[in-house]
């Protein structure tokens, strides 16, 4: 088996588990009607009408089931945005899988190398150290005054020192 087959199993074996997830409620037959229309558009060359009305008129036939063909065409058009998403997450989920084996996940901006949680750019508090000095020094004195309008029992401003 060559490198290609493996991540052509990898992306394979992501999809059907997605799509498994994603159709979970679906019965065991629609989901093979599904399948059955599929392989007649990709492997004998049926457009997506002619697929589903044979599909249709099989299912009534063999197993006693109609479908009806507006809702095998509303549902293999969903099967097919689900493949699409899951194609999708699948090259993301491979970039994630790359970066952490390299070591260049998500890690602080402040420089500092440790790892944030997913969706975050700084460790909690880590953002103080990449704030310019006077910016510092600004913040230092809003505080200073806040405290003391609360220790005189003064109305606090509590406008934004950074609309100041």
């Amino acid at each position: 088996m060559n490198e290609n087959d493996k991540k052509s199993n990898k992306r394979i074996a992501f999809i059907n588990f997605y799509l498994a997830e994603k159709e979970f409620f679906l019965p065991d037959d629609l989901r093979s009607a599904l399948d059955f229309v599929y392989l007649l558009i990709k492997k004998r060359g049926k457009t997506k009408a002619s697929a589903i009305y044979i599909a249709n008129e099989w299912y009534k036939n063999k197993r006693n089931i109609e479908y009806g063909k507006e809702f095998l065409w509303k549902k293999f058009n969903s099967r097919m945005a689900l493949l699409k998403n899951a194609t999708d997450k699948y090259y993301k989920w491979c970039i994630e899988m790359r970066k952490d084996a390299l070591g260049l996940s998500d890690l602080c901006a402040c420089g500092c190398g440790q790892k944030v949680k997913k969706g975050n750019k700084f460790i909690h508090g880590h953002h103080r150290r990449v704030i310019p000095h006077e910016q510092k020094v600004l913040n230092a004195k809003h505080m200073r005054d806040s405290k003391l309008q609360k220790s005189n029992k003064n109305i606090i401003d509590f406008k934004s020192y950074k609309n100041l």
